[in-house]
């Protein structure tokens, strides 16, 4: 089977986005001065924080995106209950780790590093690795759950792991595999796996997408599987043992929002967006209630009985963009702005600019839903046109239409 295009796409941006977060993160680790770590390394890692929430939120709208239309690749468009707000999967670690603390880790590590008797170049080395492996699976993890919260958004929708061709034996293990929509991603540091959204196994098997890992052990040649598996594992599973009972599949790997720090439990609340102008912060203060912190996504798959209380909970804690957000927003925030703004909110006939490309994306996606092609003439809506117009709505809804060129 030829791979979903959207899949090879979203794959290659997100692979840029990665590395575009470990130069970053090493460019400005050296500039960190050996003999004043913790003061040097401080106004660094803000702009770190700040590059890297946007890179997350970029990350996340990519994997929401290609969920879309990779459903649509295969003949499925399946309206979600709530568009996913990708913005909320920015500013902290799957764990629920606001990226301040996290990013202490490196300073920290180097430091106890010197303490021990390490030459401070050795040591400075150290925290590098620990900086770029944070930041790589700070943009992975946040690509895994936004597209997992996609997921769990559209009704009868689960996945499929999807692998990248030299995967290891962990992953080959679980690659083709079916999980339901709130199960857990698991993976390793630097594991590239990812959600493909299904509606029907039959139909997902037949396109290759669901697969046995001793297919997969076969069609490699016996060099391939040696350097996978490791020679003895590699000859115990051609000699006839079976490769699951061989290979391990979830040594060494965690779901995501888990930590063997934490001895297993998953890590279920973060402050992230529970500040004054915090969407989630929001949405509590106008129920009436105090949030000083709020579920991470895998918190709530892990507290939900059912789908429908994960997508209410989801919507709570601001992981959703409501359908009426551009009339909540100037609602709640009008006792926190310090002039009238009301000619920015669409309450008087003068529409900005951007205000003009939300109402554009809208009417699109509008169109869609109702079965006519929004880009065509006279013709009706295909599942790709669908996926095309929501993916737009969505992206100028989260930036409220506002065109961001840094």
């Amino acid at each position: 089977m030829q791979p979903l295009p959207a899949l090879t796409e979203s794959q290659r941006k997100l692979a840029r986005l990665e590395l575009t977060a470990t130069r970053t993160a090493s460019r400005l680790w050296n500039k960190v001065r050996t003999n004043d770590i913790t003061a040097s390394w401080k106004p660094l890692s803000l702009q770190l924080i700040r590059t890297l929430t946007l890179l997350q939120a970029k990350a996340a709208d990519t994997a929401v995106a290609a969920n879309t239309m990779m459903l649509a690749q295969q003949g499925d468009y399946v309206e979600p209950l709530a568009l996913a707000n990708t913005t909320a999967f920015g500013g902290y670690t799957a764990q629920g780790q606001p990226l301040t603390d996290a990013l202490e880790a490196p300073m920290t590590a180097t430091l106890h590093a010197i303490s021990q008797g390490t030459k401070p170049t050795q040591a400075m080395e150290i925290g590098r690795q620990l900086l770029t492996l944070i930041t790589a699976l700070a943009v992975n993890d946040a690509a895994n759950s936004a597209a997992q919260t996609d997921t769990a958004l559209r009704p009868g929708v689960q996945w499929v792991r999807v692998e990248a061709p030299g995967c290891c034996d962990r992953c080959m293990i679980l690659a083709g595999k079916t999980f339901r929509w709130n199960q857990g991603f698991l993976r390793h540091p630097h594991c590239h796996g990812r959600h493909v959204p299904i509606t029907d196994k039959d139909r997902a098997r037949a396109n290759g997408l669901i697969t046995d890992p001793m297919e997969t052990f076969h069609s490699l040649s016996p060099e391939q599987q040696d350097k996978t598996f490791g020679k003895a594992n590699a000859q115990a599973i051609r000699d006839g043992a079976d490769i699951s009972q061989v290979v391990n599949a979830k040594r060494g790997m965690e779901p995501i929002g888990q930590s063997k720090r934490a001895k297993g439990y998953k890590i279920m609340t973060t402050t992230e967006g529970t500040t004054r102008y915090g969407w989630s912060n929001m949405i509590a203060t106008r129920q009436g209630r105090t949030q000083k912190r709020r579920l991470t996504p895998e918190g709530i798959y892990a507290l939900a009985k059912d789908r429908d209380q994960a997508v209410r909970l989801l919507e709570r804690e601001g992981y959703v963009l409501p359908k009426d957000w551009r009339s909540q927003a100037p609602e709640i925030r009008r006792g926190m702005w310090l002039h009238n703004n009301d000619w920015r909110q669409g309450r008087h006939e003068t529409m900005t600019a951007a205000q003009k490309r939300l109402q554009t994306a809208l009417l699109r996606y509008e169109a869609a839903l109702e079965g006519r092609s929004p880009y065509r003439s006279n013709a009706p809506a295909t599942p790709e046109e669908l996926a095309r117009a929501e993916n737009e709505y969505r992206r100028w809804k989260t930036t409220r239409g506002q065109i961001f060129t840094q």
